[in-house]
Parts: structure tokens; sequence; C-alpha cells
């Protein structure tokens, strides 16, 4: 029944019980009672006559994330002071399921225009947010990834085999860092490390979003130094925080 909530997206924000039987292959009458029993918890709710869309109780979810996620309260202030110093935007990216997804986005700058800020999924192997965080992963978790997104990956160029794209990472290994040019929006570019920390169980991102102007100011190394020292500010408020809240 949960699989009714992953055809919700922004391309496809409504659906009605014909079109989840057809997409999900189930009857129609399965499809009605799981958009009643969605519907019963807020989860989902009618838009229009036979039309559904995500309901309230994810707004309430997302609320309670935002508050209570312990990373989300460790990466907060930081990346806030980070944008601030750097004039650019800075994201939060994790693993989610199999995806990526940006989880916090903080800004200074008006004028900016990105594609992916909080809560939109990022292409799997193209950006350097999301070859950064790949760069992190063992062999297993990327080779489950490679297959879950092959479609994907046959189109990226670079991840086409699990092989180029080992290759890839292995770059961004080296470096320790990754830059892209406009591989999301063409009037941006990025550099992004990776977080990886088996004691805070934390596996993500943090990466600078800037124009190109902004790019060409930055040099690469001195980004991924201060993205370096926002990181080990981040794991130091996790440190100091406990299931309960702050210590």
């Amino acid at each position: 029944m949960l699989a009714v909530l992953d055809l919700f997206t922004s391309e496809e924000p409504v659906w009605t019980a014909e079109s989840i039987a057809a997409r999900l292959d189930c009857s129609i009458p399965t499809a009605y009672r799981y958009l009643r029993e969605l519907g019963d918890c807020d989860l989902l709710r009618s838009a229009a006559a036979g039309q559904y869309v995500l309901g309230t109780r994810i707004v309430e979810l997302d609320y309670q994330l935002r508050m209570g996620d312990p990373l989300l309260q460790a990466a907060t202030r930081p990346m806030r002071e980070l944008a601030r110093q750097s004039e650019c935007d800075v994201a939060l990216t994790a693993l989610s399921s199999q995806h990526l997804l940006t989880i916090h986005y903080e800004s200074t700058q008006a004028e900016m225009r990105a594609s992916y800020g909080r809560g939109r999924r990022m292409p799997t192997f193209r950006g350097s947010a999301s070859l950064a965080l790949l760069s992190a992963l063992g062999k297993p978790m990327l080779r489950k990834l490679h297959a879950a997104n092959l479609e994907e990956a046959q189109k990226t160029p670079g991840a086409e085999t699990l092989e180029a794209l080992s290759a890839q990472l292995k770059d961004v290994r080296k470096t320790g860092y990754a830059t892209s040019i406009g591989a999301l929006d063409s009037q941006n570019a990025g550099v992004a490390i990776a977080i990886a920390s088996e004691e805070h169980n934390v596996l993500a991102s943090l990466g600078f979003v800037m124009s190109l102007q902004r790019f060409r100011m930055l040099e690469s190394q001195r980004a991924a130094s201060m993205l370096n020292q926002c990181a080990q500010e981040i794991l130091l408020n996790l440190s100091a925080t406990t299931i309960d809240g702050p210590i």
C-alpha cells in the first residue's frame, strides 16, 4: 500500500484510482481501498472528484523530521553560517533507499536558481553532490545502487557500467572532493565532499551550489576545505547530542 505514495511526484502530483491500478498492476477496487486507508490517516486527500494528492499529514511529518532529526539539528546552523561566509548555497544530500535526496538546503542569495532544493531526488550519477556521496559507498552498496538505477545509469555519461562509474569515483576519492559544471543547471556549478561516519550513522555529502562566475572565483580546493570544516562541526554537534536532545 505504501507503494502508492511513491507514485506522487512533482511531475505527477495527482492520481486517480484507475491510474494507480494501472501503474501498480492491481485491481481498481484494491486501488480504492488503498486510497481510502491512506486518506483515513491524512497521507492522501481528495483534491477533486476522483483525484487525489498528498495529504496534510505529510506536512506534519516534515515538521517533525526537521525538528527531531539529529543530523538536521546538527547541520542547520553550521550550513547557514557557511552559506553566509561563502556567498554560496549549501546543500546536504543523503542516501534514501535506492535514491539520493537533498535533505537540507541553505541559501543566502535570492537570485540563485537551483533546481534541486530540499526534498527533491537528485540525479543518482550526475552532479558533484551525488558523486561525492557515491565515492563513500562500499563496492556492494554501489553495485546494488547501480543495478537499482540501471536505466538512469546507462543514460549518464561515465556511469553506463559499474566499472566506468567506479573509475570516476576513484578520481573523486583521490582529490577528496567532486566538482561539476552545468551538470544539473546550466548556469550553476558545484563542489561537494562526502561525510561518512559509522559512529554517527551518517552517510551524506555536503556541497556548494554556486553561479559559474562564483565558481571561477572560488578555488575548488579552498571550497573543499571550507566544506570539510563545516562537516567537522556537524559531526561535533552530533557527538554532543543524545536521543533525548542536546547534552
